[in-house]
């Protein structure tokens, strides 16, 4: 009776809340001493005082794979099925970080996809640490956003296997969530916007230092000549030349052009020779290549019908002998 499911629980992705866990796992758990001892009788309020008692985060560990207290408490929630507003209480609290973590690990498993993604998603700005127990029990520190990408992305967590989720963009597209804004991206402008400051105070930096140069240089004499004003107007002979040099040069290029397009002309019309040759050549090899077929085919027919008539005319040889004696 203690590690039966609530008879008021509904089904989950059409299956006994339970049974989410895999049965070893579940055997496991049923046998393990803090089962028994401590989650026999759990509610959703008793759950938070045994939550508040975690100290890392872990599904089964050690030689005997024993199950650990955060599998146990997860197992527990599957059994009494806690309304959805008690588990969003458990994941808003800020104060128990591992009571949220189970809370997450149950909504994952259960909810519905758009609320899962909207619910988990804002936690990625949660970086407070946790302790990690893998499989050899060994502990680790990772942190909360981790956890959480993993119950997004991974197929099995802390022994749990998660159910498959369509990815955020078909959500979009069915316009089941809004686009994702990350809550990087005032972070991002701020430092856009710093990089562009930097950026113009270097150029006006360098301006200013290249006009004190060249001032400098003045002063000194040393600075190149500026040319006048009539040095700086280009002559008009040299600009004729050039128009003339370009008059020359198109029929030229139109010369080239229509060389282009013969060549090209001939060569698409090789091509096409060269293969209507070789469609020639390969149809009068298969028209060959079936005659020879033919041939032998003819040639094994009228072989076994002479050896047809052979047969018949030795049996009524036979059969004419057996008569006379």
């Amino acid at each position: 009776m203690a590690n039966r499911t609530d008879p008021h629980a509904d089904t989950v992705h059409g299956a006994n809340p339970q049974f989410l866990v895999d049965r070893i796992i579940r055997a496991k758990i049923y046998n393990d001493a803090y089962w028994k001892e401590f989650c026999f009788g759990l509610t959703t309020e008793s759950v938070i005082d045994e939550a508040a008692k975690l100290d890392y985060v872990c599904g089964t560990y050690g030689g005997r794979r024993r199950p650990a207290k955060f599998l146990c408490l997860f197992l527990k929630l599957l059994q009494i099925q806690p309304d959805e507003d008690v588990v969003m209480e458990y994941i808003k609290q800020p104060e128990l970080k591992y009571l949220r973590a189970l809370g997450c690990a149950y909504l994952r498993i259960t909810a519905r996809y758009p609320t899962i993604y909207k619910t988990l998603e804002p936690l990625y700005a949660d970086y407070r640490k946790l302790r990690y127990r893998d499989m050899n029990g060994k502990l680790s520190i990772i942190h909360m956003d981790e956890f959480i990408d993993w119950l997004l992305h991974e197929e099995t967590v802390c022994d749990v296997t998660m159910p498959q989720m369509p990815k955020r963009e078909i959500l979009e597209q069915q316009e089941a969530l809004e686009p994702y804004q990350s809550v990087l991206e005032d972070d991002l402008e701020d430092l856009e916007d710093l990089e562009r400051s930097v950026k113009e105070a270097q150029e006006a930096r360098d301006a200013a230092e290249a006009a004190v140069k060249a001032e400098a240089l003045r002063e000194a004499g040393l600075a190149p000549p500026v040319p006048a004003a009539s040095e700086e107007k280009p002559s008009e002979a040299p600009e004729e030349e050039r128009q003339e040099e370009r008059q020359k040069e198109r029929p030229r290029s139109r010369d080239r052009e229509r060389r282009e397009r013969e060549r090209e002309r001939e060569r698409s019309r090789s091509r096409r020779r060269g293969r209507s040759d070789s469609g020639r050549a390969r149809r009068e090899k298969k028209e060959g290549r079936d005659a020879k077929e033919a041939k032998v085919a003819k040639e094994a027919k009228d072989a076994k019908e002479g050896k047809e008539k052979k047969d018949k005319k030795d049996k009524k040889e036979d059969k004419e002998k057996k008569e006379k004696k």
